[in-house]
């Protein structure tokens, strides 16, 4: 199962955040429970659940810092910014067509994406556009979320997959159905190449998995009572560790359609000593007839939770002392353009098999999460669009 605390890779004696550089105040929600999470506690994504605390934090802009925006990289923080230019004009009539997303859009931030990593394949699993302020018009229901073309801000700090909830997904999907029931089998979007390379990588991926697993003495993966309880065994038990086949990471791709002006995306930098302490908590999500993908399986989310020490009524996030924490690793980017590109990590085998060896230089995740500034409320509403890209080294 899923480490609720993850290793960091060693600070760097020029750390990027040496500096405190500029903070503001923003208003972020945490999972605030010792608890796992209930299967399928969608309560929690909803909103709803009373699990939930509201906390004022500062968060670090990183344009007032001295490292430019370029020097982040995903191994060492977890994330990475990249500038592009916008392959098109992006009126909303253009960024709701599927056709023009999938034929135009895909393809050129897969060839970002690969020309920047160095990869040999980059997917597109799916895209969701965020520009409607709140979830009030649509209803907020994580089951038909990827149905919804209009999101507002997410705004429960997390990372979007645990190690196995990452797995899960790429376990799922069918060969060679996957492609062809996503409509992404179109040459604009992929070619024939790229989706016969991606499998034959995928199916190496698996296989090595396998073996890992076998390895380490590990029974197959058990799914009991059709998703009333939670899965045990196989990848679900395992910690990553003695895989040997090809590196393959899972990334948002994040970008804003216009200059951000409210509800910007907070990110953890996680070369920083405070990330050491974060604590994630896994909730479970069972899966059922997904577009390309087996009838039924399992995914999950990681819930970041507040230090022990912030556990408190007081709504601000204090240590020991009654002090607000001075060195966050919560981040943003002022008034993010167009032109900057997010890659946020999810998911990195790399990381797990260094960890194996009793290393910690490469990261596995970036939590991040929207978060809400005082007086912004009557601002434009953002406009922005995520990537979750499979990428294979």
């Amino acid at each position: 199962m899923f480490n609720a605390q993850i290793s960091h890779p060693s600070d760097n004696l020029d750390s990027r955040l040496s500096r405190p550089g500029r903070q503001i105040e923003g208003s972020f929600t945490y999972y605030n429970s010792p608890n796992v999470p209930a299967l399928n506690d969608l309560t929690i994504i909803e909103g709803t659940s009373p699990d939930n605390k509201r906390y004022l934090l500062p968060v670090t802009d990183l344009r007032s810092l001295p490292a430019p925006l370029s020097s982040y990289n995903h191994d060492q923080h977890g994330f990475q910014i990249v500038r592009q230019a916008l392959p098109f004009s992006p009126s909303p009539d253009v960024v709701h067509n599927q056709k023009i997303m999938a034929n135009q859009y895909y393809p050129s931030m897969t060839a970002l994406l690969k020309q920047t990593l160095g990869a040999r394949s980059a997917i597109v699993r799916k895209h969701s556009l965020r520009d409607i302020p709140d979830w009030a018009a649509v209803g907020m229901n994580p089951e038909i979320g990827f149905q919804i073309e209009s999101l507002a801000p997410f705004s429960i700090a997390h990372s979007d997959y645990t190690p196995a909830g990452a797995r899960g997904h790429f376990r799922a999907m069918k060969e060679p159905d996957w492609f062809t029931e996503n409509n992404h089998d179109g040459d604009g979007c992929t070619t024939a190449d790229e989706r016969e390379e991606f499998f034959k990588l995928r199916r190496e991926i698996i296989d090595a998995e396998d073996r890992a697993i076998a390895k380490a003495g590990l029974n197959p993966e058990v799914q009991v009572g059709d998703g009333q309880e939670l899965p045990t065994g196989g990848h679900w038990a395992w910690d990553g560790a003695n895989y040997d086949g090809p590196r393959y990471a899972f990334f948002s791709i994040w970008r804003a359609w216009e200059t951000v002006k409210r509800d910007p995306l907070a990110i953890m930098d996680m070369s920083r000593p405070v990330s050491r302490k974060v604590e994630y908590a896994p909730l479970t999500r069972t899966y059922r007839d997904r577009p390309g993908c087996v009838p039924f399986y399992y995914s999950q989310n990681a819930l970041i939770r507040p230090l022990a020490r912030a556990r408190r009524d007081s709504g601000y996030w204090e240590n020991g002392d009654g002090h607000v924490e001075t060195e966050p690793a919560w981040c943003y980017i002022s008034e993010q353009t167009p032109e900057e590109v997010l890659f946020l990590k999810f998911y990195d085998s790399e990381a797990l098999v260094r960890r194996g060896e009793g290393k910690d230089d490469v990261q596995i995740m970036c939590p991040h999460t929207a978060f809400h500034i005082a007086g912004q409320e009557k601002a434009p509403v953002r406009r922005s669009c995520e990537l979750r890209v499979w990428c294979i080294w």
